[in-house]
């Protein structure tokens, strides 16, 4: 039977009445993003959002993605990005108790034959990306905790240079050392991230890593050294990573929203 994780991310769920960066209604397009996933076929297992929950951290942000959270069928499970705020998550979602009761928002957890490790690598009120000492001894020991079982590390910061100059700024600072770490590992399937709003992959460590899209905008892929900051109104996606047969899993891009079709051809 196959295992199924539906990812979506960077969803910045904004106050009621507010546009995405003056924009985008990130929150419709959120609930539109529930909408697709609550109608693929099969089922996920799970949904997670690996960050950039809100745009600004506050409560009532919270206190709408709760609101908008009510309308998916699927069970699911949050993660922090560097726009969120660690204490005003925890207390909006007092019963999701998989979330460390202070510190970094670390959990680990199963996922039908695919072990999920959930790495917080933000650093409270910056952008860029960093794993203290001790969130990399709590991926060692539940990598080694794992062993002889598939694992999936999810983080919301990439742990690899994209070449985009005004992404890079704010990449992740530390990535030789968990390189080293993964590298020590060698169940992994992959690395899962958000925080690009663009789906990149490549190898790091030996390890696939893919990047999901944005529920929102998606940032211009510029990668002249002088490039200017720019996002785009590109149709909007989500991941599903499906493990079968004991095989490492195939991520597949799922775009949100209804397009012309099902057509009786392939």
């Amino acid at each position: 039977m196959a295992t199924t994780l539906a990812q979506v991310s960077d969803i910045h769920v904004c106050p009621e009445g507010t546009l995405y960066q003056g924009v985008a209604d990130s929150n419709a397009m959120f609930a539109q993003a529930i909408q697709t996933l609550n109608h693929l076929q099969p089922a996920p297992d799970l949904v997670l959002i690996t960050g950039d929950l809100t745009e600004d951290g506050t409560p009532a942000e919270y206190r709408m993605l709760r609101q908008l959270l009510a309308a998916l069928e699927l069970p699911y499970r949050v993660m922090p990005g560097n726009h969120d705020n660690r204490r005003h998550l925890r207390e909006a979602f007092p019963e999701h108790t998989y979330l460390p009761a202070e510190g970094a928002l670390h959990f680990a957890m199963d996922i039908g034959e695919v072990r999920l490790l959930a790495l917080d690598s933000t650093v409270p009120e910056l952008h860029h990306g960093e794993l203290d000492r001790a969130a990399l001894i709590w991926l060692d020991r539940e990598l080694t905790a794992c062993r002889g079982r598939r694992a999936v590390v999810a983080m919301h910061h990439p742990p690899f240079a994209t070449g985009i100059p005004y992404l890079d700024i704010y990449g992740l600072r530390n990535a030789q050392a968990f390189e080293q770490v993964l590298s020590a590992h060698d169940h992994v399937d992959r690395v899962i991230a958000g925080h690009v709003h663009r789906l990149m992959h490549t190898q790091f460590g030996g390890v696939p890593v893919i990047t999901c899209p944005s529920t929102v905008t998606q940032i211009a892929l510029r990668t002249a050294g002088d490039a200017e900051p720019a996002s785009f109104l590109e149709p909007p996606a989500l991941l599903q990573h499906v493990w079968a047969g004991g095989r490492c899993a195939v991520s597949h891009l799922t775009y949100i929203g209804q397009y012309a079709g099902p057509f009786p051809f392939a």
